[in-house]
């Protein structure tokens, strides 16, 4: 496989990431991780394992019946190659489509790093961090001061 075909994979998993997350299809949100992957999503906790990580997206990702509430758009993608290990940053732009027509749709604004190795089916994500720099509930946040937001996706 080329530089380039990698770099599109890596591409294609964090783009899946989005879909999966939103749409919501769990299992193929957990699909994407390495059994032995960490999230580290600051208020939201850190979590290490599969099992823990499919727990932490269950408690934050919509029911099955309610779909598209947000749109994770992520966005400028810097994504770097060493052989069956990558690392790749991300902008997260963050919507939320539950709102009244007046109300506005970006609630969040973060920064992605993350880790990635290859694994017989192709790339999958090791590692997570999601840096939260802005948010609705707070405005501009301060490193180590995060909360969870007090919205919902099936709550509105």
């Amino acid at each position: 496989m080329s530089h380039a075909d990698d770099w599109i994979e890596i591409f294609e998993t964090k783009s899946a990431y989005s879909w999966h997350y939103d749409s919501p299809d769990l299992d193929g949100l957990i699909g994407l991780f390495t059994d032995d992957a960490v999230c580290v999503f600051g208020a939201y906790g850190t979590w290490t394992g599969i099992d823990e990580i499919r727990a932490g997206f269950a408690e934050n990702v919509s029911a099955p019946d309610n779909n598209f509430p947000t749109l994770h758009a992520v966005t400028n993608p810097l994504i770097t190659i060493d052989g069956d290990t990558a690392r790749g940053k991300w902008f997260l732009l963050d919507h939320v489509l539950t709102g009244a027509g007046a109300e506005p749709a970006l609630r969040v604004c973060g920064v992605y790093e993350d880790q990635y190795r290859r694994e017989e089916g192709g790339w999958k994500i090791a590692r997570t961090d999601l840096r939260f720099l802005w948010n609705t509930d707070v405005g501009r946040i301060v490193p180590g001061q995060e909360r969870k937001l007090e919205w919902h996706a099936d709550k509105g």
